[in-house]
This record gives structure tokens, sequence and C-alpha cells, in this order.
């Protein structure tokens, strides 16, 4: 198993993904007309959504302000030759990142869920971190995405404190953790 950079070798498994439900973070699954079009040009994807260069130009947020983008590095987790989820490190933090969205986000497929493989692409990617130069990593976790927050945990992630975000009305919650990377086992 490995962290990887995306690339057009994984696009069946991608794709069947996709079609599977996949979606990273805040997104939800993708229409079949949205699959179909990124089957069609997969390298054009790859290249304006995954892979695109790193643009500061700041974009509104969930909270109504502007904030500059954050330099992100996006990995799949790659397990026998298909892709089984996607990992993206940021490796600087805005004021938005820092209050919700912080330095990792990521998705596992659907059919491979429950299966430890967010725990396995979370410990690659603190690997991948630490040779960055980062020291520690914010994670941010909805409290109900009970996976998530124990592949955090197992990874070494310590509560700092759990949030509702004052822009939304529904009541969601997310807990906050901190990774000191200098200390992990890993």
């Amino acid at each position: 198993m490995e962290l990887v950079k995306p690339g057009v070798k994984y696009k069946d498994s991608f794709v069947e993904a996709l079609k599977d439900g996949f979606y990273l973070g805040s997104q939800s699954p993708m229409s079949d007309d949205a699959i179909a079009d990124i089957e069609k040009d997969f390298e054009a994807f790859l290249m304006n959504k995954v892979l695109k260069p790193y643009d500061p130009t700041p974009r509104l947020r969930d909270d109504g302000k502007y904030y500059p983008n954050a330099p992100q590095i996006p990995y799949w987790l790659i397990d026998e030759g298909k892709f089984i989820g996607a990992f993206n490190l940021r490796t600087e933090l805005n004021d938005f990142l820092m209050y919700i969205g912080g330095n990792v986000g990521y998705g596992v497929t659907p059919k491979y869920r429950r299966k430890g493989y967010a725990t396995k692409g979370l410990s690659l990617l603190i690997i991948k971190a630490r040779e960055l130069g980062m020291n520690k990593l914010l994670i941010a976790a909805k409290e109900e995405n009970i996976g998530s927050w124990k592949a955090i945990e197992k990874n070494g992630g310590v509560l700092e404190n759990i949030i509702t975000l004052p822009w939304q009305n529904n009541g969601q919650k997310y807990k906050r953790y901190w990774i000191d990377i200098d200390n992990s086992n890993l």
C-alpha cells in the first residue's frame, strides 16, 4: 500500500470508485453525467481538478468570507494497483482552515471503509508531512464520523476541542485534533 501522485494509470479504479459513491471531504457523490465527463477526458480532469497548480486567489468560504487558497499536495492511496482513496496535505493554513479544515483532507472509497485504509493512509501522509519538515497537523472530522476520528486517534491525534460552526444552523459538531509529528511513532 502506498500514497502516490494521482495518475492516468489509476483511471479505471478511480472511475469505479466514483461510481461506487466515492467523494472527498464535504463534497457529495457525483452524478452519472459528471462521472461520464471525467471518464471521457480523464487527463483534463487530473490536470484541472486534482493536480491543478496552486492559486492563492481568495475564494468565498462557507462562513461568507474570502480567504486565500492554501497550497496542498494531492495523493492517492493505492493498494495492489487500485485506487482506494484520496489524501490531501495542506502545507499552510489560512484562518478558515485553521478553524475547521486543517492540514488534511481525505476520503476512502465506500467499499474499502472500515477496513483500516483511512488509518494506514493517514499514517503514510504523516510520513510525507514529516519529510516536508512539518511538525504538527490539524485535522477535523464530523463528530458522527466515528471511522475518521478513530483513524486520527490511532495516528496520535489529540482532541483539542469540539466545535459547532457559527454559520451553520444544523448543529453539526466537528472534532478538531492535533497530531504532533515530531513525537509520532511513525
